[in-house]
């Protein structure tokens, strides 16, 4: 009997092998997934154009974990992966109409096994574009998003702007037509001024610029949150004027203003907010001061 005890309380502690499947309201996604080992992600379907350089799920939650709490990539991603479920809150259903985003976990794997989840928060469409319906982005696609990758409290998501690319959903595909990946411009600030002013208010560029010019005195605000500058405005000449702005860009450094009269490139997406020309939550990179 002692012999039969011991033994049912070896079997009764025995660690289970499957763990709850983490992050998600969606009831499609398997109740158990295997904790020893996360699988290989499965292959990429047919019919989506994969930018060159793009990563998988598991690897951009592998780079977000190298991160410290708070900290975020200065480079910007392509990142693949299939969406196996969603964060909606309470409110969404009377929030998505006017703000045509979403709030999506994807897996590299199909079949939804695996323990890392990339998490797609505010997502929108291609280049910003609003989400027109919900029909967009469903359970089961496989899609490509871009943005900066985060370790927010060790949920792995984008950070700033996050937008899905390409889909193998026809009905995104019938919204949003064939998006090209985007090409890298080289501009001055008087260019990307008027590359800028040339969009529709509140619109972003396809393309990405790189921006050099100067730290103007006019509009400077020092201020640092999260590793950002509020505001810089640069001119192509050292003395100069509100040209062209960056607005919340990543500071070298995360936590030093970038001084007035300092050369600088400003690298990232530029945008109309609403008549002013400027690349939001880009990277700036010191070139001479």
């Amino acid at each position: 009997m002692l012999i039969a005890a011991l033994a049912m309380v070896m079997f009764g502690c025995k660690e289970n092998p499957y763990i709850a499947s983490p992050g998600s309201d969606n009831d499609q996604i398997p109740d158990t997934i295997p904790s020893i080992a996360d699988p290989e992600p499965s292959p990429d379907p047919e019919g989506i154009t994969i930018p060159e350089g793009t990563i998988s799920v598991n690897e951009a939650v592998d780079i977000a974990k190298s991160l410290p709490s708070g900290g975020v990539t200065t480079k910007t991603y392509y990142i693949k992966g299939w969406v196996v479920g969603f964060g909606r809150g309470d409110s969404f259903e009377q929030d998505f109409p006017k703000y045509g985003n979403d709030f999506v976990y994807l897996s590299a794997r199909q079949d939804g096994y695996g323990l890392k989840r990339f998490y797609c928060y505010l997502l929108l469409g291609p280049n910003g574009a609003k989400l027109p319906d919900l029909e967009c982005i469903v359970y089961g696609d496989f899609i490509v998003i871009q943005c900066k990758i985060t370790n927010y409290s060790d949920v792995y998501e984008n950070s700033g702007d996050c937008w899905a690319m390409m889909s193998t959903n026809e009905h995104f595909k019938e919204k949003f037509g064939d998006v090209k990946p985007a090409e890298t411009i080289y501009a001055t600030c008087a260019e990307a001024r008027a590359a800028a002013l040339a969009l529709a208010s509140g619109s972003s560029s396809t393309d990405i610029y790189v921006v050099e010019g100067y730290v103007q005195s006019k509009g400077y605000d020092a201020t640092i949150s999260k590793g950002q500058q509020k505001f810089i405005w640069m001119d192509d000449k050292l003395d100069g004027n509100q040209v062209f702005e960056a607005y919340y860009c990543n500071v070298p450094d995360g936590t030093t203003p970038v001084p007035v009269g300092t050369k600088i490139r400003v690298t990232g997406h530029v945008m109309n907010y609403s008549g002013t020309p400027e690349i939001k939550n880009g990277d700036i990179e010191i070139l001479s001061e």
